[in-house]
């Protein structure tokens, strides 16, 4: 019993410690069905004020024959420092809105990273996610792409 207790123990300790995959789902129904093709690289470093410009479709090979291109949803676009997931759930240090609103018929604008971010603990594990709520879908599920992580220079 106490070899099977160190090896979940163990186990769960590594699952928690482990890089956030930024292609899991970061909540329920939410899927990985927007593809953005210009964008800020990984391990970037961006200044506070920096225009970013965003090129995406829903045009992925993660989401195939879905059926969601039929329903339309306005776009918005968060930043999050320091995701983590915990047994499914997810956390993060910061979270901060940085458009919304955006029409379901844009495939691609300029957004700017706020300079009014809130003091965060790691300013190099940023990351940028679009995404959509499909309101008339069955489920009303979200659509995202995550970019990231990224540093942040105030």
């Amino acid at each position: 019993m106490k070899l099977t207790t160190t090896l979940v123990t163990g186990l769960l300790a590594t699952t928690a410690s482990a890089s956030f995959d930024k292609f899991l789902p970061w909540g329920k129904r939410d899927y990985p069905c927007i593809n953005v093709y210009q964008g800020i690289p990984e391990n970037a470093t961006l200044a506070a004020g920096t225009p970013v410009q965003l090129a995406f479709n829903r045009h992925t090979e993660r989401c195939t024959d879905s059926g969601l291109d039929q329903y339309a949803g306005n776009y918005s676009v968060w930043l999050y420092n320091n995701p983590t997931r915990n047994l499914g759930d997810l956390g993060y240090d910061a979270q901060a809105k940085v458009v919304d609103r955006i029409p379901g018929t844009t495939n691609n604008l300029t957004v700017t990273i706020p300079a009014n971010l809130p003091k965060v603990k790691d300013d190099s594990n940023w990351y940028l996610r679009v995404d959509t709520t499909l309101v008339n879908a069955p489920q009303m599920p979200s659509l995202f792409n995550a970019q990231g992580p990224f540093r942040i220079v105030r």
